[in-house]
């Protein structure tokens, strides 16, 4: 497929995925361009897709990205209606890094001087002490290894998902956050991030069950740091 020099507004760069935030992008949080509650956390570990060898890889530190739309990764500030960008002026470093005509200079800035949580949350925020906590009780399975899981394993893997969603729902009362806020300070719950790889979760009386079918399914949701169309 051949491309224009030049961006035609044909949108997939923007319904890929919202782009992940460099260190130059914190004046955007600064300035109040952007607020917690247009990011999601990416924690170590979780399952991405990296754009320069186009695999599926944990994510070796932590970042943050634009979140998606509508239960998918489609940019929160695309307008799909309009084709355009309603933060524009004001979008982050690898918006206008990426060219779908020459990747070249996206691919060089993908996963560099990416930012973490502690770098946008102050230190006397109570909701620094209390990620910290969170990061410390629930560090993510290794999601790489989970493949044909024994059933003690997909057990261990049911409590720990059950004791998270009790600790986050504490912490949403405790500091009367909103959905976009935990996924701020908490990152997606681990059980969604099991999800994609052929797991399926069923509500029960005493919290929530894990079942796994083999093969996983074929359509995988995982962020990439800065997809290339």
């Amino acid at each position: 497929m051949t491309h224009a020099k030049e961006c035609t507004h044909c949108g997939t760069c923007c319904e890929k995925g919202g782009p992940a935030l460099h260190r130059q992008d914190l004046a955007l949080l600064e300035k109040a361009s952007l607020s917690i509650e247009d990011l999601i956390t990416i924690r170590k570990g979780e399952l991405v897709h990296c754009p320069s060898t186009n695999t599926i890889k944990p994510a070796k530190a932590e970042f943050l990205k634009i979140k998606g739309t509508k239960g998918s990764w489609s940019c929160t500030f695309y307008n799909k209606n309009s084709r355009r960008c309603t933060r524009y002026d004001n979008r982050p470093i690898s918006c206008g890094a990426l060219k779908c005509w020459d990747t070249q200079e996206s691919l060089n800035l993908a996963g560099k001087d990416l930012i973490s949580r502690l770098e946008v949350v102050k230190e006397n925020d109570p909701m620094r002490e209390a990620l910290i906590a969170h990061e410390l009780l629930f560090p993510l399975p290794d999601l790489a290894a989970v493949s044909r899981p024994s059933k003690k394993r997909v057990k261990k893997l049911e409590q720990i998902c059950n004791k998270e969603i009790a600790h986050r729902i504490q912490a949403v009362g405790e500091f009367n956050l909103s959905v976009a806020q935990e996924m701020f300070y908490f990152g997606r719950p681990i059980f969604g991030l099991l999800a994609p790889l052929g797991f399926t979760v069923k509500e029960a009386g005493t919290g929530i069950k894990l079942r796994f079918k083999y093969p996983p399914p074929v359509n995988r949701h995982f962020f990439s740091p800065r997809p290339a169309p």
